[in-house]
């Protein structure tokens, strides 16, 4: 009897044991480049306080759909609508992203900037890194977070683009610097506008043990510009630690001169 009972003590840890160590972890990630609320026209907002209302419901019914529990944007404003005469400026967490319960948004400069939406997940910290060589001034927002109990390294980012004889050379050492700050962590979830001049700039990222939403299993995915025919595969969602699944590239050109890129990802062991 009592040999009958061990054992099944055993059997019993055994299988807690084999369930602890084959956790499923899923999370859903998007990536976008917003704009600045510019509704994929030039220079900053152009919402008004008449149109709030129809582009508040239009950008909450967008999100709704996506559904990512990590959202990633870059050419981000924190102002949905400016101030003009004696109305206030409205806040774009507070009017269209009150439905994620964790917001980090980096500091703005010019068209520059980056942000980071998520629910579940645990935020120990977030940093802001510049990048040693730019042409515009250009950063890494870095949040560390857990999931599950494991140390995730989360980047939103907007590198270089193709701007007088620095920008392709400089947007190449970005890449390198992001392969390097990251090295030595398991998990990390790299999203942004990459202003990639060719999709094979992607390959470092491959060389370096990373998986990819947008040149990866599917091949090269085409986000910008939005509309009718998108033809630079700008955006990614970049990982390590995590298998890609349920990649999907999502085209609204009324909100944004971008489409949006998701995936789900599973956490591996």
């Amino acid at each position: 009897m009592k040999k009958t009972l061990l054992l099944i003590m055993t059997l019993a840890l055994t299988f807690v044991a084999m369930a602890q160590n084959t956790r499923f972890s899923k999370i859903s990630v998007a990536s976008w480049n917003i704009g600045h609320f510019s509704l994929g026209q030039s220079g900053d907002t152009r919402l008004s306080h008449d149109e709030l209302k129809f582009y508040k419901q239009t950008y909450c019914s967008f999100f709704n759909e996506i559904g990512a529990d990590l959202l990633a944007l870059v050419e981000y404003n924190p102002l949905m609508v400016n101030a003009k005469d004696d109305k206030e400026a409205v806040d774009a967490r507070e009017a269209i992203l009150s439905n994620y319960e964790v917001a980090q948004v980096g500091p703005k400069y010019s068209y520059n900037c980056n942000a980071i939406f998520s629910n579940g997940l645990v935020v120990l910290r977030t940093d802001t890194v510049f990048f040693s060589k730019m042409v515009q001034k250009r950063y890494y927002l870095v949040s560390t977070m857990l999931l599950d109990g494991d140390t995730v390294k989360v980047v939103s980012t907007h590198l270089d683009w193709n701007q007088g004889e620095n920008g392709a050379p400089y947007r190449a050492l970005q890449i390198e610097e992001l392969i390097s700050a990251f090295e030595s962590d398991r998990y990390v979830i790299l999203c942004g506008d990459w202003n990639t001049g060719k999709s094979t700039e992607y390959d470092a990222f491959a060389q370096a043990g990373y998986h990819m939403a947008n040149h990866g299993y599917l091949g090269d995915l085409n986000t910008f510009p939005a509309g009718a025919a998108p033809r630079s595969s700008l955006d990614n969602i970049i990982v390590k630690g995590f298998a890609l699944s349920h990649v999907e590239v999502v085209n609204n050109a009324m909100l944004s001169d971008h489409c949006l890129i998701k995936a789900d990802l599973v956490k591996l062991p």
